[in-house]
């Protein structure tokens, strides 16, 4: 085959593979065969990537046997062993200088891999460094959040798990970190970080079956279910948990005489059944609040 037959099949090549379609009018020998040499290395890289990003989804994904799993990444030249995090990172949707951006600041060693999960989501595997603990995970997820706010302007929230010591395992932990988003999305609106081991009582009602979740509420609230509440009850009902139940404190926060708090908390005592100023009723309400929006979140699923 001639240096401009192997051209012209690379060029063919990299077509199919990105959609970028040119010609080159170069005569010269010499000069063929080197756009030959380059555009064939070109051509290889992106197949080398589309396929290294393949391998990686089906790991997550947890679709390739143990058996196959080791020999694949050596062909693509990922090592067997080497602590890797996974971070799920809610982006909305990205546009390129965004996504520049995000990439500059994770990809930083050469075993780092950031891939789309979907439209609004990113997948980023870190290989972590020597000394690097968890906590340097955290420190990561916040700047990825606030890098993503003051550069790209965007509002972003990071689910992370704690890393995993084999490839085999890496599938786990990014089931980990996905469930860390999802479950910090439902629970903790207010965040914009959530580390898989630390959810609290969050991961545990995320767990839970829908209908003993509708049973529990049945119990709590009778036949008709609980109440849809206006925001001044809401409002009232957060600063009183904000202030671990303290009067004095959440009426000074509200700025409302504390006989005006007492009215209020009286009033959804007579609404609910629970007074919320007892720790037993105010754990309970707390409870019963969560399993409501997971059961939200799981209808708007639908």
């Amino acid at each position: 085959m001639t240096d401009k037959e192997k051209l012209e099949k690379s060029i063919e090549d990299l077509k199919g593979l990105t959609g970028i379609q040119f010609r080159v009018a170069e005569k010269d020998p010499e000069k063929l065969s080197e756009a030959a040499r380059q555009v064939s290395q070109l051509v290889n890289a992106y197949r080398e990537k589309y396929n290294k990003a393949g391998f990686v989804r089906s790991l997550l994904d947890d679709a390739l046997p143990v058996g196959e799993i080791y020999g694949k990444a050596a062909a693509f030249h990922i090592p067997q062993d080497g602590r890797r995090a996974v971070f799920v990172i809610e982006t909305g949707d990205m546009d390129e200088e965004s996504g520049e951006i995000l990439k500059n600041l994770l990809v930083t060693g050469p075993h780092d891999l950031m891939i789309p999960k979907d439209r609004q989501n990113v997948i980023f595997i870190r290989t972590m460094r020597e000394r690097e603990k968890r906590e340097d995970l955290d420190a990561l997820a916040r700047t990825i959040v606030d890098m993503m706010g003051t550069e790209a302007l965007k509002k972003v929230r990071v689910g992370y798990a704690d890393p995993c010591d084999d490839l085999k395992d890496l599938s786990r932990t990014y089931r980990e970190a996905a469930a860390a988003l999802e479950v910090g999305r439902i629970f903790y609106k207010g965040d914009s970080v959530f580390a898989y081991g630390s959810l609290g009582i969050g991961r545990l009602i995320h767990s839970l079956p829908a209908e003993p979740c509708r049973l529990f509420l049945k119990e709590i609230f009778g036949e008709n279910g609980p109440r849809t509440f206006d925001q001044e009850t809401i409002t009232t009902i957060n600063a009183f948990f904000d202030n671990n139940l303290n009067i004095s404190e959440t009426a000074r926060q509200l700025y409302v005489h504390r006989n005006t708090l007492v009215y209020r908390l009286e009033k959804l005592n007579a609404e609910t059944g629970l007074d919320i100023r007892t720790f037993d009723d105010a754990l309970t309400f707390k409870i019963a609040a969560m399993v409501i929006d997971y059961l939200n979140s799981k209808e708007n699923e639908k």
